[in-house]
């Protein structure tokens, strides 16, 4: 939706002016702050940019692959596996819960957890000789999701698999490790992605295109609605929908409204993970950020802040009913709302080149470089350090977690936000507990609340925690389990990687002076989290 104000007309006549939108598609570095010491210029990480023109020929190429053997019309295999994190999982999440199973499609799952919690369970209920695995790293080298593959390829074998390397498949950059691994025969076949797309960017390559297709989802028509937006952004015009959102974004967020609140038609609510991590990872540095809000509970507007900003992505064909009356509450109430509508399910291919090319004109509009991520390696370096020491931090440090979120909601500011990290198993129960502890915190603060399992969050949000504005709270929390899973050929299992990635990402908020709080849940989490919704 376009602008109605006369502030708003006028800014995105200025976008207009300075061909804002030509010199994004020229890739010109002027348009943003200089790169963080060691970063890509943007010359070299803006291939998504040509990336949906040249997507049909590669999806035919894809093709070939899907039908042999991964068809779920051939008994090979009837599920697929993607282990991977951040980046190179989150498309393929957003894919599995809006389209669910088609009917020439495999079963989807998702891991990007290492939590043995939730990986023990996953790995009793899949039928192994028929599941193949996706081992998703734009590197090639990270930590979760070689651990997973090391843990899936012992149970293979463990259940008399004899072609283990049949069942697994690889994706990531040329000459990784994981692409020399699959050029000496461990995977039955590996998708190349494009070293000048960052993973956050990486939705329309394989990492996002191979699941989507393996799924039975028509990827001609998500790659057909793609390249309909490349063009619609191509122009310096008033109608650019990615100079609209872009500034809806950005100049919001210098008005004091940084935080982005998604809003979405029912089916469409995990969308929102990915645009947490697009936003917060591109803008979340250097002391600015967006601060997206995704799946948060629906509430009234008058317990929402001025420092809100409201995104509605509508459904046609969906029951809006609910949300189409917060959102006109909301625009009633004099909350800024951008909103825009697509007909059909197959356009959220256009959707993720829309929010990537505003994104590029957010960061222009609050001074920041999009295209790295100078803070993420902090908390990977401090959990490797925890896990070579061989010492856990004790067990018993934390505050239960009544305690720890009332010390951290005391005295609210306006601007300020809460962020809830939480390393446990994840289920729906667990999530929906924590969805009513987020919106107990909002009507008794007004503050707003962001929520992510770890060690998801570390590769999506946990970027703007450590780089971006000192507003955020962080409230830190462990679960002290007895399941662990050994990794195969490594020193560390499961159950001690997990802790040190949380205790490591805690060590560096707090060098970093955030406000942090940690809290420690037992076996009964549902209970326990429930137990703070209490007076």
């Amino acid at each position: 939706m376009p602008p109605d104000s006369i502030e708003e007309n006028a800014a995105l006549q200025r976008l207009v002016a300075d061909r804002v939108a030509s010199r994004i598609w020229e890739k010109d570095a002027s348009l943003w702050p200089a790169e963080s010491p060691g970063a890509e210029p943007a010359a070299e990480i803006m291939g998504w940019l040509e990336l949906p023109e040249t997507l049909k020929d590669w999806l035919e190429q894809l093709q070939l692959v899907i039908e042999s053997p991964l068809n779920a019309k051939s008994p090979s295999f009837t599920d697929l596996v993607v282990l991977g994190m951040g980046g190179s999982s989150m498309t393929s999440e957003v894919l599995r819960v809006v389209f669910g199973t088609q009917p020439d499609g495999v079963r989807l799952h998702v891991l990007d957890t290492v939590n043995p919690g939730t990986i023990g369970p996953v790995t009793e209920s899949l039928p192994l000789a028929t599941t193949a695995f996706a081992v998703c790293s734009k590197s090639g080298t990270t930590v979760e999701p070689l651990s997973l593959e090391k843990h899936f390829r012992k149970a293979l074998e463990d259940t008399g698999v004899t072609s283990v390397a049949d069942h697994f498949y690889a994706i990531s950059d040329a000459g990784t490790p994981l692409a020399e691994r699959a050029r000496t025969g461990e995977f039955a076949h590996w998708f190349e992605t494009p070293r000048d797309i960052g993973g956050r960017f990486s939705a329309l390559t394989a990492f996002g295109m191979f699941p989507a297709a393996s799924l039975g989802i028509n990827t001609s028509l998500l790659a057909e609605a793609a390249s309909s937006m490349v063009r619609r952004c191509r122009e310096d015009s008033t109608d650019n929908p990615g100079l609209a959102l872009g500034l809806a974004l950005g100049a919001n967020a210098n008005a004091g409204r940084d935080k982005v609140t998604l809003i979405t038609s029912p089916g469409l609510e995990r969308f929102g993970l990915w645009v947490e991590q697009l936003l917060a990872e591109s803008t979340g540095k250097h002391g600015k950020g967006l601060v997206p809000v995704a799946g948060e509970p629906l509430l009234n507007p008058e317990h929402y802040g001025s420092d809100r900003n409201f995104v509605y992505l509508r459904l046609h064909d969906s029951d809006n009913s609910v949300t189409d009356a917060l959102t006109a509450a909301l625009e009633a109430a004099g909350h800024p709302l951008f909103s825009y509508s697509i007909g059909e399910l197959e356009l959220i291919g256009g959707q993720f080149f829309l929010w990537e090319f505003a994104i590029a004109v957010a960061g222009h509009i609050i001074g920041v470089f999009p295209f790295d991520q100078p803070d993420v390696n902090a908390a990977k370096d401090a959990a490797r350090a925890i896990l070579d020491s061989g010492h856990l931090p004790s067990a018993g440090s934390e505050s239960d977690l009544q305690t720890a979120v009332q010390r951290l909601i005391e005295t609210p500011i306006q601007g300020d936000y809460v962020a809830i990290c939480a390393f446990v198993p994840e289920s729906q129960e667990v999530a929906a507990a924590f969805a009513k502890l987020r919106s107990r915190i909002t009507r008794k603060t007004g503050m707003a609340t962001t929520f992510g399992f770890g060690p998801r969050y570390l590769h999506s949000i946990g970027q703007l925690y450590k780089g971006g504005s000192r507003s955020v709270r962080f409230l830190g929390i462990v679960s002290h389990g007895s399941v662990d899973i050994k990794v195969p050929g490594e020193t560390y299992t499961l159950g001690a990687l997990t802790p040190a990635q949380a205790y490591g990402d805690f060590e560096v908020m707090r060098d970093r002076g955030r406000r942090i709080q940690t809290a420690a849940l037992g076996r009964n989490l549902v209970a326990e989290i429930e137990e703070t919704l209490k007076d």
